[in-house]
């Protein structure tokens, strides 16, 4: 008996939840989870930064608390009917005007920013009646404003605010167990510079949240088309990121990944987490650079996944298109794989992250088998996974190495791993140098030659490398290797029309050394 009220019970709850999702229209489809949202706007200092000069354009000393603010977009899993109200899909329309949560914004701003956005989505797809507008502005979603926190620890995903676009994505992903956090940032600059401000921002709201909300350590990045760029390059130098997606923004592509590229922060052999790239089929046939992802960022587990129905709108991975699908009536006979689009890509960007932030099984087992989405035709999406290398070991891996597994092991498996990657600062020729003079100064004598002897192996034409190497025999009392390291410097040198200051140098102490 108990056995079977348990399964009552189960079955009662399953049908339930399945009920109050498919209340709900906008997310029938989608694999709602256990949580109810919470959603609340925050804005934080950063004491570490100065936002603006002293003196503006005119001279004028510029007034008020120059500190850099971040305005924060916090979707998190919450108590369910905890909040001061449900957030209705108008909501996001304006959402962004907010600097805190309780900012009070008035009716005809409200207004401004309807008006701007169905004249945005009609332009993009097709005029609509004022009675479908008006049914999709008031619409309920998931989130509740300010509502109470569960008291439970889930993983976070950051990235930069793209209003009302992923406001869809962010109910799901919270209600699913993560906390999102999408930062709202007003620069103009270029997806170059904008990363200057963009990767500290996220930074300081990393730390900010690990004291302040419900986090764990494990933390995923994602944007929706120019607000995917800094998610990229964050990845690439923030090691707290442990997977990364982008929606449709064409960072592959001609003009957009020049844009990127010309970062400081873009280098894709730094990119060493897993990374679902999102696209249509048509814009992929643009994307000149794929290289970069396919064989340039091959330190990391790539996901790309392509979705098929032609003419896929740039919008229609976002709320935009989705919600023009169901409410509006403007979308024709393409509308239905077009909504069905959005939920197969939405749905693999919350299996990604459930398979690589919580390492949940079923949700990996799903990535790699293209028949565990059912419920849609397969024509309409493609996945293509594209397994990592191991990288070569940097600097203080090649350290690490030799002091735990010796010397001989060491070179062994920096010289495997060379084979497949000639990216690692250990290609630095001064990188090695100083390493090996940091056990030869500790009387490590057989470390330091080791090193020393890699080095030359790595640049054989380089005399000032072969001297360092004579150096290390011959403080090691070894003479006789010494001597012929020596001969090679000089061999080196001689097939030099003319020689610089510090190469007559180094051909003197080799003279000198053969002499002893």
């Amino acid at each position: 008996m108990r056995l079977s009220f348990s399964l009552s019970l189960i079955i009662i709850i399953a049908i339930n939840v399945n009920l109050s999702a498919q209340k709900n229209i906008i997310y029938e489809n989608l694999p709602i989870g256990k949580y109810a949202v919470g959603f609340k706007v925050i804005t934080i200092v950063d004491d570490s930064r100065v936002a603006k000069p002293e003196y503006n354009y005119l001279g004028m000393k510029n007034e008020g608390d120059r500190r850099r603010r971040i305005t924060i977009q916090l979707w998190y899993p919450s108590k369910a009917n905890s909040g001061k109200r449900k957030l209705a899909y108008g909501d996001y329309c304006y959402n962004n005007l907010f600097k805190t949560s309780d900012e009070v914004i008035d009716t005809n701003q409200k207004n401004q920013q309807f008006v701007t956005f169905r004249r945005s989505v009609e332009g993009w797809f097709g005029r609509t009646t004022d009675e479908a507008w008006d049914k999709l502005i008031r619409y309920p979603m998931l989130a509740e404003m300010e509502a109470e926190p569960v008291n439970e620890k889930f993983p976070l995903l950051i990235g930069m605010l793209r209003p009302l676009s992923t406001s869809v994505i962010n109910e799901l992903l919270a209600s699913n167990g993560y906390v999102v956090a999408m930062i709202n940032s007003e620069g103009s600059s270029s997806f170059s510079e904008s990363a200057l401000e963009n990767i500290p921002d996220m930074q300081f709201v990393i730390s900010y949240l690990s004291k302040n909300e419900n986090i764990n350590d494990d933390i995923g990045s994602f944007g929706f088309s120019g607000s995917g760029f800094s998610q990229v390059l964050f990845a690439m130098s923030d090691y707290r990121v442990k997977a990364l997606a982008d929606i449709e923004s064409g960072i592959y592509m001609e003009g957009l990944f020049q844009a990127l590229s010309a970062s400081n922060y873009y280098n894709p052999a730094k990119l060493r987490v897993p990374f679902l790239h999102i696209f249509s089929h048509d814009l992929s046939l643009q994307e000149k650079y794929i290289d970069e992802f396919e064989k340039k960022a091959k330190f990391a587990k790539r996901y790309r996944l392509i979705l098929n129905q032609p003419k896929l709108h740039h919008w229609d991975f976002a709320a935009e298109g989705y919600t023009s699908c169901i409410f509006l009536n403007n979308r024709g006979t393409a509308g239905n794989n077009t909504r069905q689009s959005f939920e197969i890509a939405s749905t693999y960007l919350l299996n990604f992250f459930n398979s690589e932030l919580k390492k949940d099984s079923l949700s990996s087992h799903f990535l790699l088998d293209k028949s565990s989405l059912q419920k849609n035709s397969p024509s309409l999406w493609d996945i293509t996974v594209y397994d990592p290398i191991k990288p070569a070991p940097d600097r203080d891996d090649f350290e690490y190495i030799i002091r735990k597994k010796g010397i001989k092991e060491a070179l062994e498996i920096m010289t495997d791993a060379l084979k497949n990657d000639s990216s690692s600062n250990i290609m630095q020729w001064y990188v090695l140098n100083r390493l090996g003079y940091k056990f030869l100064n500790e009387g490590k004598y057989e470390e330091a030659i080791g090193i020393f002897k890699l080095n030359t192996e790595l640049h054989p034409d380089d005399a000032n490398l072969f001297d360092s190497l004579a150096e290390g025999y011959e403080r090691s009392g070894d003479k006789e290797n010494m001597k012929k390291t020596t001969s090679i410097i000089i061999d080196i040198l001689n097939k030099k029309p003319t020689l610089t200051g510090a190469e007559k140098n180094l051909k003197q102490n080799a003279e000198k050394r053969l002499n002893q």
